[in-house]
């Protein structure tokens, strides 16, 4: 916990420091109030997309994840969904649009050392999650200021152990891409558990202008998740810079308490992109992938709370309805005895309909 809590402090910090910088900015920021078209998102991340460039394969920990999204435009909810939409409180938002959607994933979780069929008592489990969910978003502004925000709320239910198929995707992609690296343990994986995961992520957007709202914005986020699959908090921000900015909330990641977020306007510009940087801390109280399954015994190590993420990458958007992005994610130990941080490369293609 000493190692990395400071991390978590730095999030903070420059958490704080861009709202402090955020009431110069109020009245001029990016309209939110223009309808967006639906969107479908797939990502898929890899710990093999760390190292694009050096050629170093390396399979460890969080070692391949995909998650697919589909939104719906702004304000075509199902009956169920505007329900709900309609009885959460505003919570200091003046909501201007929602939309609803489904998203549908897989997490893959290793040890180091692969071949071996032993049980590996001092590293990561082998895991798998498999899940489905649905996503209510809902986009507005924040009181007088006009600051543009987000609230993402998710559901995600799953299953891990052997039906989360990560033990067969794994091994047979393993026979086809590395036919003398063939995974030994997967017997040793954590058993079969079903999981409930709820998600909430609030984002804000702050630019000093509506004009250099098109170049650079920072996007200061707060949420966290709750279930017998993960607990935690999370605090940071991301910080963009490029050539019109996209009328969105960002990046996101598979593990992310937000998906992704935006979609094509009628203002939407035919060429976007941009580079950005983030961080993020959290604090982890349970992790089943780490502290091993609920209601039995089995493979476990000792989590640690305090995980932070660094990230950078960037992205592109042609033709207003296709953007790709890539970003590089270095998160700190998160367990006693991990030898060194983790790195992982993300790409998300985004499909972008009518508005």
């Amino acid at each position: 916990m000493r190692q990395y809590s400071w991390a978590v402090t730095v999030a903070a910090a420059v958490w704080l420091i861009s709202w402090g910088a955020a009431f110069c900015v109020a009245d001029d920021a990016a309209p939110t109030d223009q309808k967006q078209g639906p969107i479908f998102v797939a990502t898929e991340e890899n710990d093999l997309f760390s190292s694009l460039f050096t050629g170093i394969h390396t399979d460890r920990h969080y070692t391949q994840g995909m998650k697919a999204l589909w939104l719906d435009g702004d304000d075509e909810l199902p009956r169920p969904a505007k329900a709900v939409a309609d009885f959460l409180p505003a919570w200091g938002i003046n909501v201007k649009a929602d939309r609803f959607g489904y998203d549908f994933g897989q997490n893959i979780y290793t040890p180091s050392d692969l071949l071996t069929s032993a049980l590996i008592t001092n590293d990561r489990p082998y895991a798998g999650w498999l899940y489905a969910g649905l996503v209510l978003q809902r986009r507005g502004d924040v009181g007088d200021t006009g600051i543009p925000v987000m609230e993402n709320f998710e559901v995600n239910l799953g299953i891990t152990g052997r039906p989360s198929l990560a033990e067969a995707a794994q091994e047979n992609f393993h026979r086809y891409a590395y036919s003398n690296d063939i995974p030994e343990g997967w017997h040793n994986q954590l058993a079969t558990e079903p999981g409930l995961l709820l998600k909430y992520q609030r984002l804000w957007r702050l630019s000093p202008d509506k004009e250099m709202a098109k170049y650079f914005d920072v996007i200061p986020h707060v949420g966290g998740e709750v279930g017998n699959i993960e607990i935690f908090g999370n605090l940071g921000e991301t910080v963009r810079a490029g050539y019109n900015l996209p009328d969105d909330f960002g990046v996101q990641i598979i593990d992310s308490p937000a998906s992704a977020s935006g979609g094509m306007t009628a203002q939407t510009a035919p060429f976007s992109c941009y580079v950005f940087g983030g961080i993020d801390g959290r604090y982890v109280a349970h992790n089943l992938f780490l502290d091993g399954n609920t209601f039995r015994g089995g493979p476990s190590v000792d989590r640690k709370p305090w995980v932070a993420d660094w990230m950078m990458g960037g992205a592109i958007q042609v033709c207003r309805h296709f953007e790709l992005s890539f970003v590089r994610v270095v998160r700190s130990t998160e367990f006693e005895g991990q030898q060194g941080a983790d790195k992982f490369g993300s790409f998300t293609g985004k499909f972008m309909f009518r508005f």
